[in-house]
């Protein structure tokens, strides 16, 4: 058979194949693989570390050591309940076996059986693992690291549907967990606030007022008839920082102009404060030359935490891309560790990296292949307040002034060599005009 034959007939069985495939749509796909491009920025960010979670990375043999944990985990939870069986769990998957692979922005070569007990596998180890954080001994001997674990469980390749977690934990605890009967919604919540609420709300007093109640209020996105709209661990993550009067967002020609960095605002004469009352980390208060922002903690996940946030709005929100105008936003204010520097002096971020160049490092890669676009309203008016603040003559001046003369010790101390001069000189000037008159 000669090459071209072999070609088409190989092309033929893979459109054959295709036929008995159910294909992702537009409307039911929520977790994505990333783009090369946008991995090569920073692959650690994007790659689970401790555990796999759905197909994307199963049976990657570096994560081998975790598959026995879950099985262990599988186990202790079908242990809870006396009325349903293991069939039980495997009808309720199978009937929404097509749903779920439809999900994920690939075709997942794996025959049911097998695509079954991964689902199966993933999803009650990841709810046994959310009841850790209800009880008041959360350790366990099977675990390594739980902060390994917590950082996997968000990252958007590394996901499963969320109404998977909901169908399989509600067929298990009927009528809620436990007493007052805790649903699914509250038992997430209370491993996001447990995991990475201090990464959101770095002020305390303000984290213990961010109750399930206020959540559901303020954050939590229903539908008219109350379905929950959760797509999956890492959506659960962007609605932790996202309010709802933040979405929708009606489209704009508007385009965001860039903006001077914290030092050059803080030359001009801007006053950054940080916002100690403010819950809403992408809320910025601008009036009269002094610029309110809430507290942010620089840790050594956070990058992880909103590049995985980020990269699932790029694909799924594009309307309303809430927290990559945030990400811009920090990224024109960073662009030096002296950016980073001032900010930390006024407590607006929290450096528990240590160093100012790694944060500066941070946000400098933050903004590489992301779409810029349809950007915040509120962000438009608050960068073109501050740039008309800035180039005001007055406060251009001012700015070149400090520049020139109070940027290095050298030039501090040739301006403060200048002015002792010039007063030397004028008592000189003055003595002799004495002298002139005495004579």
């Amino acid at each position: 058979m000669s090459r071209e034959k072999i070609a088409l007939s190989s092309l033929k069985a893979e459109l054959e194949i295709m036929d008995h495939s159910e294909f992702p749509t537009p409307q039911s796909c929520c977790i994505y693989r990333l783009p090369p491009q946008l991995r090569e920025v920073n692959e650690a960010a994007y790659t689970p570390m401790m555990v796999s979670i759905g197909p994307f990375h199963h049976g990657n043999k570096r994560l081998n050591s975790m598959e026995e944990v879950k099985l262990w985990f599988l186990y202790k939870f079908l242990k809870r309940i006396q009325d349903r069986s293991f069939d039980d769990y495997v009808c309720v998957l199978r009937n929404q076996e097509i749903k779920i692979r439809r999900c994920y922005s690939e075709i997942i070569p794996m025959d049911s059986d097998e695509f079954i007990r991964m689902i199966l596998t993933d999803a009650c180890f990841i709810i046994e693992y959310f009841l850790l954080f209800l009880d008041e001994d959360r350790w366990h001997p099977k675990l390594w690291s739980m902060q390994d674990i917590d950082r996997d469980l968000i990252l958007l390749e590394n996901q499963l549907p969320f109404f998977v977690l909901k169908d399989i934990f509600d067929l298990t605890f009927l009528n809620g967990y436990n007493e007052p009967g805790l649903p699914i919604e509250y038992v997430t919540y209370n491993y996001f606030y447990s995991a990475f609420m201090f990464h959101i709300v770095p002020n305390r007093r303000l984290r213990e007022n961010l109750t399930f109640p206020y959540f559901v209020q303020h954050h939590l996105p229903r539908l008219p008839d109350g379905t929950l709209q959760v797509q999956h661990l890492c959506d659960m993550l962007r609605i932790c920082y996202v309010r709802l009067d933040q979405l929708p967002r009606e489209d704009n020609d508007n385009e965001m102009k860039p903006i001077y960095s914290a030092c050059k605002l803080h030359d001009a004469g801007i006053k950054f404060e940080v916002n100690e009352d403010e819950v809403n980390l992408l809320k910025l208060q601008y009036s009269k030359g002094v610029l309110k922002i809430p507290r942010i903690s620089i840790q050594d996940d956070t990058e992880t935490l909103l590049r995985n946030v980020v990269a699932f709005e790029q694909r799924q929100f594009p309307l309303s891309r809430s927290m990559t105008d945030y990400m811009v936003l920090w990224e024109h204010f960073i662009r030096t560790e002296k950016d980073v520097e001032i900010l930390e002096e006024k407590g607006v971020i929290k450096n528990l990296i240590g160093e100012n160049d790694a944060v500066a490092s941070i946000t400098k890669r933050l903004g590489r292949h992301i779409i810029h676009g349809n950007f915040n309203n509120d962000y438009i008016s608050l960068f073109k307040e501050l740039n008309e603040f800035c180039d005001s003559p007055c406060h251009r001046y001012k700015a070149i002034f400090k520049q020139q003369y109070w940027s290095t010790p050298w030039r501090i101390a040739s301006f403060l060599g200048g002015i002792l001069l010039l007063f030397l000189t004028l008592i000189q000037t003055i003595s002799s005009v004495i002298a002139l008159f005495q004579n």
